[in-house]
């Protein structure tokens, strides 16, 4: 752990008080207040062995002790007197990532539910989210006209982030199993192919987004990186739907895959850092006593925890402050981590703001000395930097 944080050569008794009271507590698995015990609890994430998870199977920040905006790992990084790294030169990296859930909306199911939602808005006299289904349904006729989608905007997005010399992770679904995987699996079958042809000519990575029920199911988890690899794709990394992570029981599989990274440690309705440390790390494998051979980037914001109504239902104006003091955070400790962005929230039509947001938010990364990186070179990085 010493060494995640930069400490190398310090030695645990000498450089680093040992409290054997305090290790003892952590075996038993509750949290000391030794600062450097303490540490390690929320690290290798001690609090979520046994603990209660959502309907997903999730661990919630509702549920930690953690303040996952004030991470301890750098309160300790601190108090040892430790630089953290440097990311290109840069104080901070932001690693950023979409979730590829529908790539194509406009299949004849959603145009039936759209026009239900809508008849239920106007119903209900939800004014607003009636006006968003009824902007939706009037630019159907053009895109049919077109034969575009206002969900296909992967060289959109591709050309914002490369005109700030960076690029991004995609992370496709490669299996539809569970109903939770989205509709219309034979529409995602078919644009599969073209969409990593898109996404690698317009120098962006691929990874895997692991199904649903692949989080539990190793063997499926497999054939859906060779699914993606099949198509071209050099899969580096991937990322669980619905951030259905454990990280006791489906990080492991990952490194026993060869996968270089994992980016879905994250809490579904928080921003900031559940491991308690704002740079990649090696997870610890409780069962070997051991780090993994594995690269975890830390997901520190989505869209969808800032703006779903089950989350903090904010608008896109109300979203932007909590990300910038996120990065006033990232900027003050330096740090290495990912947000997430769902690629259905940049067609400008029907966005509310999203697509917009995220183009200052990227700025505002420059502007306070960070770097923009995708998530497999963040990784690489890092990688190197935990040797």
């Amino acid at each position: 752990m010493l060494g995640t944080i930069g400490g190398r050569d310090l030695v645990l008794g000498q450089d680093v008080p040992y409290d054997p009271a305090a290790w003892e507590l952590v075996v038993r698995g509750e949290r000391p207040d030794d600062e450097l015990a303490a540490a390690f609890f929320h690290l290798a994430r001690l609090e979520e062995r046994g603990a209660a998870r959502d309907e997903h199977g999730r661990f919630a920040a509702a549920s930690s002790c953690l303040d996952p905006l004030d991470p301890p790992l750098e309160r300790l990084r601190r108090s040892l007197g430790l630089e953290p790294p440097r990311w290109r030169g840069a104080r901070f990296a932001v690693a950023l990532t979409h979730d590829v859930d529908v790539p194509w909306r406009w299949t004849r199911r959603a145009v039936r539910g759209t026009a239900a939602r809508l008849k239920g808005h106007v119903l209900g006299r939800r004014r607003a989210e009636a006006v968003r289904e009824a902007r939706a349904l009037a630019g159907l006729p053009l895109h049919k006209l077109r034969r575009s989608d206002p969900n296909w905007r992967f060289d959109a997005i591709l050309e914002t982030e490369r005109e700030r010399g960076s690029s991004s992770t995609f992370f496709l679904l490669a299996g539809h199993a569970d109903p939770h995987d989205g509709p219309s699996p034979e529409t995602y079958d078919r644009v599969r192919p073209r969409l990593v042809r898109s996404i690698l000519a317009g120098g962006g990575e691929v990874g895997l987004h692991g199904s649903y029920l692949a989080a539990r199911d190793p063997a499926r988890l497999a054939e859906e990186v060779r699914s993606l690899e099949a198509l071209g794709a050099a899969v580096r990394g991937q990322r669980y739907h619905y951030l259905r992570v454990d990280p006791h029981e489906n990080l492991a599989p990952l490194a026993e895959l060869g996968l270089a990274y994992d980016s879905t440690l994250g809490f579904p309705d928080a921003i900031g850092f559940r491991a308690g440390i704002v740079q990649p790390f090696r997870p610890w494998d409780l069962s070997r006593d051991r780090p993994l051979d594995l690269v975890e980037v830390p997901l520190a914001a989505m869209d969808v925890t800032l703006g779903e109504t089950r989350y903090r239902g904010l608008s896109a104006s109300e979203a932007e402050q909590p990300l910038l003091d996120l990065l006033d955070v990232a900027a003050e400790l330096g740090g290495g981590f990912a947000v997430l962005w769902h690629t259905d929230r940049f067609d400008r039509g029907t966005a509310q703001g999203w697509d917009r947001l995220y183009a200052r938010f990227l700025d505002a990364v420059g502007e306070r000395g960070g770097v923009l990186l995708s998530a497999g070179d963040l990784a690489a990085e890092a990688d190197a930097w935990l040797a």
